[in-house]
C-alpha cells in the first residue's frame, strides 16, 4: 500500500523553478511506495500538467503573491488560514503524515496545520537566497522550530540558513535535477554541427537579476570577431512594472547596440530540451542564482556553460571542467569565455561530455528523486498508526 504524501506550492503566476521542482518530484517518485497529492493554486499551468501525468490533484488559495505586500498583508494571511485548513482536511482523509512545501506561504500554512495535528512532519525546500526581511525572518524562525526538515538546494544557502536559526540537525541539501538527457535522444557531439553557425543561448526571466545588459555587451564584443556567432534569449518579461520597464530597457539597449540582426527574442517553450539541442554553449550572466537549474539541464545535453560566480552556481559548475565562471559584470571576461568555446570545437565537444557526466553523478532526477524518498522513509520510520503498529510503506 503506496504512503500518502501532500506536495504543496501556493505561485500560480508562471511555470517556474519552484513549481518545475515539485512537478519533477511527483512525476518521478516511485508510486509504489508513494502517492503524491499536490495541493497547489487553481491558476496557472501546473494543474493541467499535473492532469496529464495522473497526479491527483486538490486546490486552495489564490496563490497570487505579486498582490501582497506589508501594505495589503491580508490576501496572504486569507492564503495561509485556507491552506492550513485543507492540509487538515487532507490530512485526516487521506491518512497523511507528511507535507512536502514548496514556498514559504505553505510552509507556515503546513506549520499552522500542524498545531492541530502534532504527528505531520512537514518539509520545505526553500529555493531563496537572501537574506529575509525582519518579518518574514520571525515568521520563518518560528516555522524552523516546527519542521521535521528544511531542505535547500546548495550548500551557499545552507549556510544562510542557519544564520536565521535553523537547527543544523533539520537542514539537508537536495539539488535541483533534470530528465532532459534520458527524455530526449541523445546526440554525439558530431551530429550536434549544423551549417557552421554557432549558436549561443540564454534562458530566463527579463527581470534585473539575470542581468541581460551584460550578456548583450558580451554579445557585441563576440560578434565582433566571431560573424558566425549567433545568440538567442529565451525568455519573456517579468511581472512588475519595474520588470516590464526593464525588459524594454532589454530591447533598447540590443537595437543600440545594433545586435538586431544577431539576437533572437524567443518566448518560453514548452520543450526547452529540443531549444537547447539547438545551442552551442548555454550562458548566465545572472547577479544571483539559487541553483541554475537550466544551467544543469543544458549540460545533460552536453553542452558546455559560461556563467557568472555568484551564488550556488560555482558548486555546479566546476571552473575549466565543464565551461567556464566569471565574476559578476565583468562583460569582457564573459565574452573571453564564449569566445574560447567559440573557436574551439574540440574543448566544446571536452567540457560537453564532461557536463553530460557530472549531470548523470549528480543531478540526474532519478538520483534526486530516491535523495528525497530516503528522507521520506527516514521521517515515517519511527511513526506509529493508530493500532500501535509500524507504519506501512
Amino acid at each position: 500500500m503506496s504512503t500518502p504524501i501532500i506536495f504543496s506550492c501556493q505561485f500560480s503566476t508562471a511555470y517556474g523553478g519552484v513549481m518545475h521542482t515539485l512537478m519533477d518530484i511527483v512525476t518521478h517518485i516511485d508510486r509504489k511506495k508513494f502517492r503524491p497529492i499536490v495541493l497547489c493554486a487553481p491558476d496557472g499551468e501546473l494543474t493541467a500538467l499535473l492532469a496529464k501525468e495522473n497526479i491527483d490533484v486538490r486546490t486552495a488559495g489564490k496563490g497570487k503573491y505579486w498582490e501582497y505586500s506589508l501594505k495589503h498583508p491580508f490576501g496572504a494571511v486569507r492564503d495561509v488560514l485556507t491552506v492550513a485548513v485543507e492540509i487538515v482536511r487532507l490530512a485526516q482523509s487521506e491518512k497523511v503524515r507528511i507535507v512536502h512545501t514548496f514556498d514559504g506561504m505553505v510552509f507556515t500554512a503546513a506549520c499552522l496545520a500542524k498545531l492541530y495535528l502534532p504527528d505531520l512532519k512537514v518539509i520545505w525546500l526553500d529555493s531563496g537566497f537572501n537574506l529575509y526581511r525582519l518579518h518574514f525572518r520571525m515568521v520563518m524562525w518560528w516555522c524552523f522550530r516546527r519542521a521535521a526538515r528544511v531542505a535547500t538546494l546548495s550548500n551557499a544557502r545552507l549556510q544562510q540558513l542557519l544564520a536565521e536559526g535553523l537547527d543544523p540537525s533539520k537542514a539537508q541539501v537536495v539539488p535541483c535535477g533534470t530528465d532532459f538527457h534520458f527524455r530526449n535522444q541523445y546526440l554525439p557531439f558530431s551530429q550536434q554541427q549544423t551549417n557552421g553557425t554557432i549558436q549561443v543561448g540564454i534562458v530566463g526571466r527579463i527581470v534585473p537579476i539575470k542581468n541581460f545588459e551584460m550578456f548583450l555587451h558580451a554579445a557585441r564584443i563576440v560578434a565582433d570577431a566571431h560573424p558566425n556567432v549567433r545568440f538567442m534569449i529565451v525568455g519573456s518579461q517579468g511581472l512588475f512594472e519595474d520588470e516590464i520597464d526593464y525588459y524594454h530597457r532589454v530591447l533598447r539597449l540590443t537595437e543600440s547596440l545594433k545586435l538586431n540582426d544577431r539576437v533572437t527574442f524567443q518566448s518560453p517553450v514548452a520543450d526547452l530540451a529540443q531549444l537547447m539541442k539547438s545551442f552551442d554553449m548555454l550562458v548566465c550572466s545572472s547577479h544571483m542564482e539559487t541553483f541554475g537549474r537550466t544551467l544543469v539541464e543544458a549540460m545533460s545535453l552536453s553542452k558546455p556553460v559560461v556563467a557568472t560566480a555568484v551564488g550556488a552556481l560555482p558548486e555546479v559548475i566546476p571552473d575549466g571542467e565543464v565551461g567556464f565562471l566569471v565574476p559578476d559584470g565583468d562583460a569582457t571576461a564573459l565574452a573571453e569565455g564564449i569566445s574560447r568555446l567559440v573557436a574551439d570545437a574540440n574543448l566544446r565537444k571536452t567540457m560537453g561530455q564532461n557536463a553530460h557526466q557530472r549531470v548523470l553523478d549528480r543531478y540526474d532526477i532519478r538520483v534526486v528523486v530516491k535523495q528525497w524518498e530516503s528522507l521520506y522513509n527516514e521521517l515515517l520510520v519511527d511513526q506509529l498508526d493508530e493500532s500501535g503498529e509500524p507504519a506501512r510503506q
